[in-house]
């Protein structure tokens, strides 16, 4: 049963008084069939209009509806605004408009045309974006300067937004060449202007524009549009065009100065001023790294606060200067800006860079209150803050703690920062440097697909730039995840492959922590622990704040037959940083030493927090299984290898062996023979004890399974 229609609403059928139109792009604007505006009583009611519209005929809960827009009410009083607020659109819109029931609302397609929703079929249809793309010249913000409702909602208006955008932007993209290619290049190039006015940060926009300047003849007007790119994309990003963006600036420098263009050529040779002011420049440094100023922390304007505050922010200088990709800006340049959110984008633009670190010390009696903020001033965001207590009895074991933990946050935070940001960004518009972070964001997705994905980002990385090193790190880190996860047949072949694409990433740098810890991790797989402790060790003094460096040294030390030492540096990784993508790679690995230590409750806890950290991961449940068993839950044990083996058809007992660090084979009946292999650990362990048992018909000669 639906609620009750108010009996102004009965006499009022949609069909006297529909279809409406609803225009979103740009604010709100809801007319009736004559043309004439309808107004609704609140903008909770225009929200919830919108939301129902994108698109209409999908059926909402009315639990959703209510959280959606009356978070801040009690569960009983925001169902009584969401039916007030119902009602409201049915006075509005007509009786037959919503559809639905006691538990679920819809909105009747039929009643509104919404310029919104027709983005997409434009889009859809290249054929006719000229003749029918009208509405797109009065494109706006969708929901433009409308509050959002709560927390879910902006989520929801945010993609909403990014969807529009990039519908729009495709659209004004095929009317600008369909136009071109018709000959109107005029016309073609105002429809580019207003492409670049949605987004002026897009490279693709400002290269539509280079061409059709370009095409036309213009070749002046088409450098000058990229000299305005790139100082855009320097002032606002603290970023340099893309590789794609300046191969084509230098093709129609080329083409200008072959056809004699006397308004792009130099008049007194490539040296002279009027070359200088005229031609552009080329980047030629090697592809940009993490860019960060750390600003003076604030004290109290006392001796000793000012003192420890002006330690910890030199400390912090120190140590990420440490950092080979990170571009740290000296002391002296950062000295007269105050620290605070409100310097962030003053110091950021005049310091060109892209992060900021602001912070403060504060003594209150016993007490020392550092806090700090990390700024993303490219989006003026806060992209991570913490605040530490410490007693105040020792101010120098103090300082050395706060800095190491505020260091590896940073390196943690801006890492991921990078990865999120790439991803984000339309793949073509990527320069090498992004194209490796958005591969990393792949590849710690650990599935098949993303990590295809991975790869074909690194590849194209390396085309870009051929002598940047951390793409054939990716490529290396590939083949390890491949080994890892079970997405390759030839586990030797493809160790190989990745050892020799770790080599190729220290040949280009080898001051480089992340290629040392992959290589390291490639050769505790094939065995050469010696070579592996080497370059693991070289990671952690290179970058003594990268938790995988650590990770990588647990790994060792597990594989080697020294279950305590991994516990000790699988301890100093999750400390680092607890939010690392492979943070449940951690656990799972604390639980495999908590097994072969005895310890099975531990090594229960551990394998279900790595579970609770990556509901995909599969060693985590045999880890867990492994420890059931111990404890005499057999039951339990068979329940979790089942959800296992679901999610990956491919396990065996082999591949779980290969990472448990336990080389053995283990029969039908379950009986474990050690294979022999030199180094490796034999276990006395009886077969009860062992998850061999609960794979199906788990003899070496069916494939253990």
């Amino acid at each position: 049963m639906g609620e009750s229609v108010p009996a102004h609403d009965r006499a009022s059928p949609t069909t006297d008084r529909g279809p409406f139109e609803l225009c979103l792009l740009g604010g709100f604007s809801l007319r009736d069939a004559a043309g004439q505006p309808v107004e609704l009583p609140t903008r909770k009611c225009e929200l919830l209009l919108a939301y129902l519209a994108m698109p209409a005929g999908r059926l909402h809960g009315r639990d959703k509806l209510a959280a959606l827009f009356w978070s801040d009410r009690d569960e009983e009083q925001a169902r009584g605004s969401l039916r007030k607020a119902l009602s409201s659109l049915r006075a509005a819109l007509g009786p037959q408009a919503l559809g639905g029931d006691r538990d679920a609302v819809t909105l009747d397609p039929a009643a509104l045309a919404v310029d919104a929703g027709r983005l997409a079929s434009l889009a859809s249809n290249p054929a006719g974006i000229v003749e029918g793309a009208a509405p797109v010249w009065r494109y706006g913000e969708f929901l433009e300067s409308r509050p959002s409702a709560s927390a879910e909602f902006s989520d929801w208006l945010t993609f909403e937004r990014t969807r529009c955008r990039n519908l729009a932007q495709t659209i004004l993209e095929g009317m600008a060449l369909r136009l071109a290619d018709a000959g109107d290049l005029s016309q073609a190039q105002s429809v580019g202007q207003r492409l670049l006015a949605i987004d002026n940060l897009r490279e693709e926009s400002h290269r539509l524009l280079m061409r059709l300047y370009a095409r036309a003849g213009e070749r002046s007007r088409a450098l000058a549009q990229f000299r305005g790119c790139r100082e855009l994309l320097k002032r606002e990003l603290g970023v340099e065009p893309s590789q794609e963006t300046v191969r084509l600036s230098r093709q129609i420098a080329s083409d200008a100065a072959s056809a004699g263009d006397e308004a792009v050529r130099p008049a007194d040779g490539p040296g002279s001023p009027a070359a200088r002011e005229t031609a552009p420049s080329w980047p030629t440094e090697r592809p940009r790294g993490l860019s960060i100023a750390v600003l003076p922390f604030a004290g109290k304007s006392d001796g000793e606060q000012d003192f420890l505050a002006n330690g910890i922010s030199q400390d912090i200088i120190t140590e990420l200067s440490r950092q080979r990709d990170f571009l740290v800006i000296a002391p002296q340049s950062t000295v007269g800006y105050a620290s605070g959110a409100g310097e962030a984008g003053i110091a950021a633009r005049d310091l060109d860079v892209r992060y900021i670190l602001a912070g403060s010390v504060r003594r209150g009696g016993d007490q020392l209150r550092v806090a700090v903020q990390l700024i993303d001033a490219s989006g003026d965001r806060c992209v991570w803050a913490e605040r530490y207590d410490r007693p105040a009895q020792d101010v120098f074991d103090l300082q050395d703690e706060v800095v190491r933990r505020i260091i590896a946050n940073i390196d943690a935070e801006v890492r991921a920062a990078e990865r999120e940001s790439a991803a984000r960004k339309r793949p073509e518009n990527l320069d090498a440097w992004e194209l490796f972070h958005r591969g990393m964001w792949h590849a710690y997705r650990f599935t098949r697909d993303d990590h295809q994905l991975a790869q074909g980002h690194f590849e194209r990385a390396l085309e870009l730039e051929p002598g940047f090193s951390l793409p054939y790190a990716g490529l290396a880190y590939v083949c390890l995840s491949a080994v890892t996860w079970h997405f390759t047949a030839d586990v030797g072949q493809t160790l190989g492959a990745g050892i020799a694409q770790a080599e190729k990433a220290l040949a280009l740098d080898a001051g480089d922590a992340f290629s040392h810890v992959v290589l390291g991790r490639l050769l505790t797989f094939v065995g050469d622990r010696p070579r592996a402790a080497h370059h693991l060790s070289m990671a952690i003094n290179l970058s003594p704040s990268f938790a995988q460096a650590y990770f990588g040294m647990a790994q060792l030390h597990f594989w080697s037959g020294r279950p305590r030492e991994a516990l000790h540096h699988i301890g100093q990784a999750v400390r680092l940083n607890p939010r690392d993508p492979l943070g449940s790679m951690f656990m799972t690995l604390q639980s495999f030493c908590h097994y072969w230590l005895d310890d099975s409750a531990a090594a229960e806890a551990a394998a279900r927090r790595a579970t609770a950290l990556n509901a995909r991961e599969t060693w985590s449940r045999l880890g867990l299984a492994a420890a059931l068993v111990a404890l005499g839950r057999a039951e339990e044990a068979r329940t979790v290898i089942a959800e296992a083996r679901r999610m990956d058809q491919g396990l065996t007992v082999a591949s779980f062996d290969a990472v448990v660090g336990r080389c053995r084979t283990i029969c039908a009946s379950g009986s474990i023979q050690p294979c022999g292999r030199p180094g490796w650990v034999e276990t006395k362990r009886p077969a009860a004890t062992c998850c061999g048992p609960f794979f199906r018909d788990c003899r070496t000669d069916q494939n253990e399974r």
